[in-house]
């Protein structure tokens, strides 16, 4: 059983919209400790691994470590609802049918109920990926959304190469072609490689997919290595965090 209160319905918003939109259903982890919500897309080739703090709650009372699979379209038709002005009471009894997600006014006190239709109770998360990827960078949330809009006006897969220092975006069709170079401080914030030479294409679908995750941070750590998929982080303020995993394509 878990009642957590989150103070900011936007802020959460951000957090969950735009990460749970690309699976099938919401398998979360309530412990002592933290929220966690981890699932591969239906077609397996995104991970989405969220976690939040207790400390990031206003209100965290669990009494027994909780794993409980919501709706995933119930849960976005409340998550889009919440704004600044509003506390997010999220509450679940042990063996019942739905997560009771709640939007109470901080000034008038009115509040919006939602039902989160149950799916699954018990079922253990999946295990988070653990990779230590060769090619390390660190970018403008802005700038990795643009190199992401720019690439899919050309084709259907994005390149990215590590070669001397450089890191090169690429996407080609036909009788077209897009790349940019990114090199430290134009625009990246930081970037390492510990192989001299790295390179795979990921589905820019896929990727714009996840673009609205992207929302919670000014900037995200991209980690990619030749035939690895792509780790994608972004850390927010009250110490949330999101990981996406993008497969490589072949």
């Amino acid at each position: 059983m878990f009642n957590l209160k989150y103070p900011d319905g936007a802020a959460l918003k951000k957090l969950l919209y735009g990460s749970i939109k690309p699976l099938s259903e919401v398998p979360m982890k309530v412990d002592q400790s933290s929220l966690t919500i981890r699932a591969l897309s239906p077609d397996k080739n995104i991970m989405v691994d969220i976690y939040i703090p207790s400390t990031a709650f206003e209100t965290y009372d669990v009494t027994s470590d909780t794993l409980v699979t919501g709706d995933r379209d119930e849960f976005l038709k409340a998550v889009r609802r919440g704004t600044k002005k509003d506390v997010v009471n999220l509450r679940y009894e042990d063996g019942a049918d739905t997560i009771h997600y709640s939007l109470i006014n901080t000034k008038t006190g009115a509040e919006r109920a939602y039902r989160i239709k149950v799916l699954d109770f018990g079922k253990e998360l999946i295990q988070s990926l653990e990779l230590d990827l060769p090619v390390k960078a660190q970018i403008a949330t802005e700038d990795l959304k643009k190199l992401v809009s720019d690439a899919r006006l050309i084709g259907e897969e994005l390149e990215l190469r590590y070669s001397g220092g450089k890191l090169i975006a690429t996407s080609t069709s036909e009788g077209k072609e897009f790349s940019e170079v990114l090199e430290q401080d134009k625009p990246l914030i930081s970037l390492t490689s510990s192989e001299d030479e790295a390179s795979a294409k990921y589905d820019v679908d896929l990727l714009k997919s996840v673009a609205p995750s992207l929302e919670i941070a000014d900037t995200a750590s991209l980690e990619f290595g030749s035939g690895y998929p792509l780790k994608i982080e972004l850390r927010g303020d009250d110490g949330s965090r999101i990981t996406v995993w993008v497969a490589p394509r072949a």
